[in-house]
């Protein structure tokens, strides 16, 4: 059942309980209730926005320190949340990561997230991915030691807005309730300190509603999580979970910007190495990732490699691809409309995409696609970034969150470092027609460089751990110190390991439904 607050005129009389109380419908919550239902338990899930992607003023974050365009560009406030608009890339925790959690502990979670996102069981790991296709490894890469070679994939398009695939179900479903327009302002701590009483939410009218839950997960994202923590302060000044001055600590992202421009000869080697291979529905893309060994010998955070292809918007893949995505986000009829000139082309490129991909098992790359060699480096942790919250309020009279994003010697020199043992593997192998980004080879290691970016994949600020003193969720995501709260969030992440944070994510929060699920039962 799905309940629009924006709809009702008044206040509710008494008070909205369930089994579980959701905070937010984007990936973590939506998989989180969808796992739940399956259990039986009884969820009731809360959005602040509606139906469709809005930006909303609550929204706003003042930013200080070095700029975080992600904070604002990667933000959605509707149902599905990020799911609208991601690109569907997933990659899983890596064999050497440093959380408090096994690898193989997340795998089988690993495996069902994938299947609830429509993609194949190939390997990630490239020489495996060969040989399970009985393939050679291409001889290019061969030439790369030191180097992880790893497959993202790319979920499908119609699997990618989770709001269209598990919102349908659960809207449909007996045990589930959503409430739309319907913005969480306080968890309320209860007087002994040891759990959350309640959940007051605010409607866009400004009526207050109260939520009261056995278990209640907060599945916002990086920054709402830490900001609602803070601004929970009518019993604990402090905020909620943060007796040790935690919350919002360690906030962190991957460094990204473009290393070098593939030009001829060099383009038309290194796509036939590395162009995304096509299985089924799902498209593989190749990571370069520094290993272990390289990481030791020159002190490199955990950074990659990747090729990104960018079409021409005037091309007929830029249209097909303008219109997919609007259907991702629900916005197919305007994108339509928009892309009726580019129709005949993007139906030409079309066929181009399914037959290379049918034949070839490659995907298609027009000769006028922009080719770039890009690099994404974690940050190290714990970070000196946080999140805290500012005197200025929003439109719903709640603080505003204050983001100061800090970044590190280590981590330019990290980027430098590794762009330097690429292009030494390189150029023994005469690829000529690699345009390297100047600012990367500079006698200054403290110089910026040119374009560098966020990857809009906002970690950390409820950093998991099993000391109390530097994290603020156990290895289980509860909140250290309160029975019933639980956080499902990439602001649990305490470093960067996983490049792309999709499938942990939601590896994670398969598990903590498990979790609750297993803890009710014990309860019963």
């Amino acid at each position: 059942m799905e309940i629009d607050l924006a709809h009702l005129d008044s206040t509710q009389s008494t008070p909205l309980r369930a089994h579980v109380c959701i905070i937010g419908t984007g990936i973590a919550g939506l998989t989180l209730a969808h796992k739940l239902t399956q259990f039986g338990a009884d969820v009731l899930l809360l959005e602040a926005g509606g139906r469709t992607k809005s930006t909303s003023p609550a929204n706003e974050v003042i930013q200080r320190g070095y700029p975080h365009p992600g904070t604002s560009e990667s933000r959605v406030q509707a149902l599905g949340g990020t799911s609208l608009t991601w690109g569907g890339q997933l990659l899983p925790l890596p064999q050497d990561s440093n959380w408090p959690i096994p690898t193989a502990e997340l795998a089988p979670f690993t495996a069902e997230a994938e299947h609830l996102l429509g993609v194949d069981d190939l390997p990630y790991d490239a020489p495996a991915f060969f040989t399970h296709l009985q393939q050679r490894l291409p001889a290019l890469l061969q030439q790369l030691p030191l180097l992880e070679l790893t497959l993202s994939k790319f979920a499908p398009f119609a699997h990618r807005n989770l709001a269209h695939t598990l919102g349908h179900e659960l809207r449909a479903h007996a045990n589930t309730r959503i409430l739309l327009h319907a913005r969480a302002t306080e968890l309320l701590l209860s007087l002994s300190r040891d759990a959350i009483e309640a959940v007051l939410v605010r409607s866009p009218a400004g009526h207050t509603h109260r939520i009261e839950a056995t278990h209640i997960v907060l599945a916002a994202g990086t920054i709402e999580t830490a900001r609602l923590l803070l601004a929970s302060r009518s019993i604990a000044p402090e905020g909620v979970g943060n007796r040790r001055d935690q919350v919002g600590r360690n906030f962190h992202d991957h460094l990204t910007f473009t290393a070098a421009t593939l030009h001829p000869p060099a383009r038309a080697r290194i796509l036939s190495a590395l162009r995304p291979w096509v299985y089924g529905h799902t498209l593989h893309s190749l990571k370069l990732i520094a290993s272990r060994e390289l990481r030791d010998q020159l002190d490199l955070t955990p950074v990659l490699a990747h090729l990104t292809i960018d079409e021409p918007e005037s091309s007929g893949i830029a249209a097909l691809r303008n219109i997919l995505r609007a259907r991702q986000q629900g916005s197919l009829a305007a994108s339509l409309r928009a892309s009726l000139p580019h129709l005949p082309q993007a139906l030409r490129d079309a066929a181009l995409l399914a037959w290379s991909a049918r034949i070839r098992r490659r995907r298609y790359i027009s000769p006028q696609a922009t080719v770039l060699l890009r690099l994404n480096a974690a940050q190290q942790t714990p970070s000196a970034s946080r999140i805290t919250l500012s005197s200025e309020l929003d439109s719903l009279a709640q603080p505003k969150a204050v983001l100061d994003w800090r970044i590190d010697p280590r981590e330019l020199a990290t980027l430098r470092a590794f762009a330097a043992h690429l292009r030494a593997q390189l150029e023994p192998a005469n690829l000529t027609g690699l345009d390297w980004n100047p600012s990367l080879f500079t006698p200054d290691p403290s110089a910026p460089i040119a374009n560098l970016d966020d990857a809009r994949h906002a970690m950390g600020g409820t950093s998991m751990g099993a000391d109390p003193h530097t994290s603020v969720v156990t290895p289980e995501l509860r909140v250290h110190g309160l029975r019933n709260l639980f956080i499902a969030s990439a602001a649990v992440f305490p470093d960067g390991s996983p490049q792309l944070p999709t499938l942990p994510l939601m590896a994670l929060t398969l598990r903590l439904a498990q979790h609750l699920h297993q803890q009710h039962r014990t309860e019963d």
